[in-house]
């Protein structure tokens, strides 16, 4: 495994995504994966999640908020549903 000074110096990228680096943090319904260089925290909104990525010359702050609504859906069950749609309508 490349060393986080390996994959800067490969990808010029600070804060590489590594996925055995992962840790799963898990709550009573979730499993979260919680990263290194990511700050997290409960809001009224969700649990909300700060990173910063330095990308050549420009850094980005990437905001992610996972909802705490009951109806909020994944990104793969929205997919699923899409996928359902399509093969009711037999454009699959």
């Amino acid at each position: 495994m490349k060393s986080e000074y390996e994959i800067y110096r490969d990808t010029g990228i600070l804060g590489g995504y590594i996925p055995e680096r992962v840790v799963a943090r898990r709550d009573e319904n979730t499993v979260t994966p919680i990263f290194r260089d990511t700050s997290y925290w409960h809001t009224d909104k969700g649990l909300e999640l700060h990173r910063e990525m330095i990308v050549g010359e420009r850094r980005f702050l990437i905001r992610s908020i996972l909802s705490n609504a009951e109806k909020a859906r994944t990104p793969t069950e929205q997919m699923l549903q899409i996928i359902d749609s399509d093969l009711k309508k037999g454009s699959i």
